[in-house]
């Protein structure tokens, strides 16, 4: 499958999503093609995007993650992976999706800015659609809440955040949303029934349990705090922040060895984690090691003069 390279193609495809479907009649022959051929990348995409549309988020990443692998230049596929991890609160891996789909989009300025502009220009519509067919639709509380949000209008945000959820208080991601919002201001003791209550509603809801051991850290919970993270990776085993965490956490509890091998898993995945860094040199500190926190640390300076002298 080609990338698509100019804003009419993309607008077109994105708009393709607001289609009536017949579910029960689109999806089977579909599912039959892929079944026949596993590797036609077409097919999967298809599938993937479908199942999205349907209302199966959780089920369209198989096949679009499959059809990415197979064939990297897949901008359709990778726009439709980021949109059903975005409707699972999967938000770090929805903007790596991201990311790599406009990775591919054309290195010039002129095209770029035409593409920004036309995802501008489709968002403000499908906001306007959407306040037309459901103007009590709690998914519009939270959407003006994050246009709040991004205008630095953090009171006016949450009133929409909470709004939404007394529309609809049996949604695990708009408690999720809520929790967020309040821990994002710092107000923990806030986020806590909020992200309980998500991960009552959905016990597999990895972010949930990741930013609860966040916010009961912050009240100083910090021996509640340890199954949170270790539930999100139990669930999520390469969330790295989640890693990290985990090893501030045993680290206050007084377990330096264990912490020592969280903040190492964490940079395991992300070694460019600054944080998680430091966070090394403290333990090996703290164990007595000395000189391997000492050169903990001078990788660390390292690479913040790299980032500082990269052009």
């Amino acid at each position: 499958m080609k990338a698509l390279c100019n804003v009419t193609e993309v607008l077109l495809l994105v708009a393709s999503a607001a289609f009536a479907q017949d579910c029960t009649k689109i999806l089977p022959p579909i599912e039959e093609a892929v079944s026949r051929q596993p590797g036609n990348v077409d097919a999967l995409t298809n599938l993937g995007v479908n199942r999205f549309r349907c209302g199966l988020a959780n089920e369209a990443l198989v096949p679009l993650r499959k059809a990415v692998t197979l064939t990297s230049t897949n901008s359709t596929a990778y726009f439709y992976l980021g949109v059903s991890l975005l409707a699972l609160d999967r938000e770090e891996e929805a903007k790596n999706a991201f990311r790599r789909m406009a990775a591919l989009s054309p290195g010039n300025a002129d095209q770029l800015f035409l593409l920004q502009k036309g995802y501008a220009r489709l968002s403000t519509a499908l906001l306007e659609r959407m306040a037309e067919l459901a103007p009590d639709s709690p998914r519009l509380n939270q959407v003006r809440g994050e246009l709040l949000d991004m205008e630095h209008r953090p009171d006016q945000a949450l009133d929409e955040y909470r709004k939404a959820v007394e529309k609809e208080p049996n949604s695990a991601g708009l408690r999720y949303v809520l929790g967020s919002a309040y821990w994002g201001r710092f107000q923990a003791a806030n986020a806590i029934p909020e992200l309980q209550a998500a991960i009552r509603l959905d016990p597999l809801h990895y972010m949930a349990h990741y930013k609860l051991g966040l916010a009961l850290m912050e009240v100083d919970r910090i021996q509640d705090a340890v199954p949170e993270f270790g539930k999100a990776l139990s669930l999520q085993p390469g969330l790295a922040n989640a890693h990290y965490g985990l090893a501030k956490a045993l680290m206050r509890t007084g377990q330096p060895e264990s912490a020592l091998k969280s903040v190492e898993l964490c940079l395991a995945i992300d070694g460019q984690n600054e944080s998680a860094q430091y966070l090394r040199s403290q333990i090996l500190r703290k164990l007595g090691r000395e000189p391997e926190a000492e050169r903990q640390l001078l990788q660390l300076r390292e690479l913040q003069e790299n980032k500082r002298t990269k052009p």
